[in-house]
């Protein structure tokens, strides 16, 4: 015989193969079904094994006294594995043995089970107007211990307000008694930090992030409270009513969502046309609900716009479209008595419209490049603008709000600013007799070189810091730096009382700072 050729060879080859595939089918259709008969059997075996230990424990019952106990006891270990010996039912067994099927009176409910899984818990308890929100005790004795650190400013004169921690004594007293601040890390977001607000107490704070997510703390323990998760990109803004009731968030994902604060409860929702940049509810309520303004940059053919709404408790209602805006915006506030409010934009300007109408009122040339951030005073007079050409500028709105703007004052600093807040100011403080003016920090700018050029610079750390100033007799006068970012800060915020600021930044932290109580006035000549 001659040999093969390779055709018979590779002929030969793909039978053997189909041999082996329909003996390796052969051998799973027969597992299967053995594994079927023995899942066949299975009950029986249950049953059977229930009724013997119903067999048993009527024998333990009509035992008297402790030795038939033991005498089981000895009967079972003389024979272990006789599976008929008495057993006895209060013994420590090594093996669980199955439950037996329960009626259908003592099912478990699993729609209760699940629905109290899922129910929010309440993070704190809404009191009377004027009073702060009181923190639940669960959320009190739980949540994110508050890291502690200390920091030194530029400033002598101040003394330190201690934050409650509970980290132990370091040894450092003496090097803290010396401090300007005192200050706690939080860090709950995995990215950059967006936006920081307090509610209208000062015990609450509310931070943003590009992670797609809102989260509440405490305030002075720094204790995480929860998160507000439902954005699928990043949160630009957030805001929380006087109350504290309602929570309403806008991000990239074109959503506003609002949410039930105390409990992290998604109430309604509304897309925009475009990337929501900014939102805020206005100071002041009514029995119909309550408002909030939103601004959104182009998107597609959808040009940018700020639009008004309100919210009743249930459902979300457009009030009013703005359209004609000289540009994107980057934010957009309430202004006096929340009749108009006034939006930031990329030319500089800044421009008011009216609340009902829609109307333009004025508009102001601020700065030449694009306007960061802007804030206002407590009685909505004053307005501050930082901007990315490194300046910061305070303006005068007049005794109505509605006059023409004036520049107070203005003043230059070493990097590219993104945001700024004003404190416990007044027009009347500022304008007023200058004996009136004190030492205290009333005005916070930050910000920073962007993150991806330190690299190809000589920029330090030092300008991630937040500059403290305070208003002087002709100018803004410095108060000092803090430190601990590592990348531009984006927000600012000072508590009602001005005691405390806090910041967020590119680094993915917000870093709260105590002010002392008892700052001194700087003596004027």
């Amino acid at each position: 015989m001659g040999l093969l050729s390779a055709p018979d060879v590779a002929t030969i080859v793909r039978w053997i193969l189909r041999l082996v595939l329909v003996a390796f089918l052969v051998w799973l259709v027969k597992g299967r079904q053995q594994q079927d008969e023995e899942e066949e059997e299975e009950p029986d075996e249950v049953e059977s094994t229930h009724q013997r230990q119903e067999r048993i424990r009527a024998q333990a019952r009509a035992g008297k006294g402790q030795g038939k106990n033991n005498n089981a006891r000895d009967n079972r270990g003389s024979n272990p594995r006789d599976p008929y010996a008495p057993r006895d039912p209060y013994a420590q067994r090594d093996v669980r043995q199955r439950r037996p099927v329960t009626s259908e009176s003592t099912s478990a409910d699993f729609d209760s089970v699940i629905s109290k899984m899922s129910k929010p818990k309440t993070m704190w308890e809404t009191n009377k107007a004027g009073e702060a929100p009181q923190i639940t005790k669960e959320f009190v004795d739980g949540g994110l211990n508050s890291l502690i650190a200390t920091t030194t400013a530029n400033t002598a004169g101040l003394k330190p307000t201690p934050i409650p921690t509970q980290r132990k004594d370091s040894g450092k007293g003496k090097e803290e008694s010396n401090s300007l601040l005192k200050k706690s890390m939080l860090h709950a977001h995995e990215r950059p930090v967006t936006w920081i607000t307090w509610n209208r107490e000062g015990n609450l704070l509310f931070t943003c992030g590009k992670d797609k997510k809102v989260c509440v703390w405490s305030f002075p323990d720094g204790e995480c409270l929860g998160s507000y998760v439902g954005h699928n990109g990043a949160v630009w803004a957030c805001s929380v009513t006087a109350d504290s009731a309602w929570l309403v968030s806008g991000a990239a994902d074109q959503n506003v969502i609002v949410w039930e604060a105390k409990t992290s409860k998604e109430l309604a929702r509304i897309e925009l046309p475009g990337v929501c940049r900014f939102v805020e509810w206005a100071s002041t309520g009514s029995s119909a609900g309550e408002r909030f303004v939103t601004v959104h940059n182009k998107f597609g053919k959808n040009l940018p716009a700020i639009t008004f709404f309100r919210f009743d408790g249930v459902a979300i209602e457009n009030l009013l479209i703005i359209g004609d805006l000289p540009g994107p915006s980057t934010q957009v506030r309430w202004a006096k008595d929340d009749l108009c409010v006034a939006s930031a934009h990329e030319n500089g300007e800044l421009v008011f419209w009216q609340a009902d109408t829609g109307a333009e009122v004025r508009r102001l040339k601020a700065h030449d490049t694009l306007i960061s951030k802007i804030d206002f005073s407590d009685d909505r007079l004053l307005v501050a603008t930082a901007s990315t050409d490194m300046k910061v500028k305070l303006w005068d709105l007049g005794e109505e709000g509605s006059s023409e703007a004036k520049m107070l004052y203005e003043i230059e600093t070493d990097r590219p600013l993104n945001a700024v807040a004003l404190g416990p100011l007044t027009r009347d403080t500022v304008v007023g007799f200058q004996r009136e003016r004190t030492g205290n920090t009333s005005i916070i700018v930050g910000g920073g070189q962007d993150i991806r050029d330190v690299a190809m610079s000589s920029t330090s750390s030092d300008q991630f810091g937040a500059l403290l100033y305070h208003v002087g007799a002709t100018n803004l006068e410095s108060n000092g730096q803090t430190k601990g970012h590592f990348g531009p800060i984006h927000s600012l915020a000072f508590t009602g009382d001005g005691k405390a600021m806090a910041s967020g930044s590119e680094d993915g932290c917000v870093r709260l700072h105590l002010f002392s109580d008892g700052v001194p006035p700087v003596s004027s000549k």
